[in-house]
């Protein structure tokens, strides 16, 4: 999926009028959105986990990738520094505000789907459905759920829990969100 500046500005636009104090940025975008390459900042480990589990990207988060690293690939950045943000000439997200919902809520305003496709939150790997009866053995107790997951990278496993429905609270929260971004062609 790619889309340029204008189409980020586009979307946003709609959404400035819904209440966002005017003035005050969210985020920033710079460049074209790519979303088949993703490295999220040492910072960011919370949203890398997220983008993950519920977008199903392949975000890259290392805590030792360096500055000099992010400057320079081109794959799209998502940063909360600011003096990263302005070095990098590929396209970046700079992430402005602390509020882990607006973060989701700025993914949504860029098209991608929650929960159409998912990934192991910890490593990225892709999930496996199996049955829950081998959930159980693996992690020594009963799995009230109707539908488990087996990471195919690191082994695992998920089902829907209670911390599931906290995940699709949040989007719920962030699907309401009001949320100031501007793309920078």
């Amino acid at each position: 999926m790619r889309q340029n500046g204008p189409a980020w500005a586009d979307r946003q636009n709609r959404h400035e009028g819904e209440g966002g104090a005017r003035g005050e940025v969210d985020c920033l975008l710079k460049g074209p959105l790519r979303v088949d390459c993703v490295y999220v900042d040492a910072m960011l480990g919370w949203l890398a986990r997220m983008l993950r589990i519920l977008f199903g990207l392949s975000a890259v988060y290392k805590t030792e990738l360096e500055d000099s690293e992010l400057v320079t690939t081109e794959c799209l950045v998502i940063t909360r520094d600011r003096e990263l943000f302005r070095r990098r000439r590929g396209p970046t997200i700079l992430l402005a505000t602390e509020d882990h919902v607006k973060w989701i809520a700025a993914f949504l305003r860029l098209g991608l789907k929650p929960f159409e496709k998912s990934a192991c939150p910890l490593c990225g790997g892709q999930l496996l459905e199996v049955p829950c009866t081998e959930a159980e053995k693996a992690v020594g107790h009963r799995v009230l759920s109707h539908v488990c997951w087996r990471c195919s990278s690191c082994g695992r496993y998920y089902w829907v829990g209670s911390h599931w429905r906290r995940l699709l609270q949040l989007v719920q929260d962030a699907e309401k969100t009001v949320i100031q971004c501007r793309g920078i062609g």
